[in-house]
């Protein structure tokens, strides 16, 4: 159910920042509590805890992020807070910068390779996805040196395995199905 809540709070906020042509400064807004949220684990469960009253939880959020963010998005802590809700805000800034990249045409891409891809082969691969794609294309690259070779990357539910260990599993899947027949 919370997940479906900070889904429509993101969904009406980022829509009232379109209303309000204050988009960007609402993204920037998203990004610094995403941020903060995601380095302080203290803040985050004071926002979950259901000890600490909503009048401390507002004031916690006032102290941090008042003087930093937009009107738009003090109104939106503020409702957050009248509501009880100020917990789901980290799950809200996740799917509003989701909503974000959709509304800009960005898509996030996940990428693993064997070793460090240097920057012209990242380069390179961006470009394509983005012709492929259509879309702008932000890069989260890492190394799995259990890959053998090769890379792997995975565009929300779709994964490309152009993996040396993923072409040897076939290729011993195709001899042990050899054998069997």
């Amino acid at each position: 159910m919370s997940a479906k809540a900070a889904r429509r709070y993101a969904n009406a906020f980022l829509e009232t920042a379109i209303e309000k042509k204050d988009v960007e400064s609402a993204h920037d807004d998203m990004l610094l509590m995403q941020n903060t949220l995601q380095a302080s684990s203290d803040l985050r469960l004071a926002l979950k805890s259901p000890i600490v009253k909503k009048e401390q939880k507002r004031s916690i959020l006032a102290s941090i992020f008042e003087s930093k963010i937009s009107e738009l998005t003090v109104n939106l802590l503020t409702l957050l807070s009248d509501k009880s809700r100020v917990d789901l805000l980290e799950d809200i800034a996740k799917h509003f910068m989701n909503l974000y990249n959709r509304y800009h045409g960005i898509i996030e891409v996940n990428v693993s390779s064997a070793s460090e891809l240097e920057k012209s082969q990242l380069n390179t691969l961006i470009k394509k996805l983005e012709s492929v794609t259509g879309k702008k294309v932000i890069t989260q690259t890492s190394v799995n040196k259990d890959l053998i070779g090769g890379i792997l990357v995975r565009i929300d539910d779709t994964v490309i395995d152009g993996t040396v260990k993923y072409k040897l599993n076939q290729l011993k899947d195709r001899f042990a199905s050899a054998v069997v027949e």
